[in-house]
């Protein structure tokens, strides 16, 4: 399963190359989804409600949407790839199914992280 959230974040990305607009401070919609997996429960008949995934996941969205992403420690960067395996990470303690972030920055542009879904 799957669960939808978008982003809008302040990125400067520290390893674009010199005089690339990517390397200046810039603001950043992403569309994230996060994919989940585990057994289904046999009287629910889903691996997770939907509500807890939101409930779970905000912290931690609250830590990215309107945020200066640069500044968050132990994010080595902003770009697409990092952000996405850094959330994979961050999610885990949280959100024991979750197996794959996928992170577009634009339609048709985007990474996965984990499992590819």
């Amino acid at each position: 399963m799957w669960k939808e959230f978008s982003l809008d974040s302040a990125v400067r990305v520290r390893r674009a190359p010199q005089g690339s607009a990517q390397a200046r401070l810039h603001g950043q919609t992403f569309r994230l989804r996060l994919g989940l997996s585990a057994p289904l429960d046999r009287v629910l008949g889903w691996v997770v409600d939907f509500g807890d995934v939101k409930t779970l996941f905000r912290p931690l969205f609250e830590r990215l949407d309107h945020q200066p992403l640069y500044e968050i420690d132990g994010l080595d960067d902003t770009d697409t790839p990092t952000l996405a395996h850094w959330i994979l990470r961050a999610c885990q303690p949280q959100l024991a199914a979750i197996d794959a972030v996928r992170l577009l920055e634009a339609d048709g542009c985007g990474v996965v992280a984990g499992r590819a879904f």
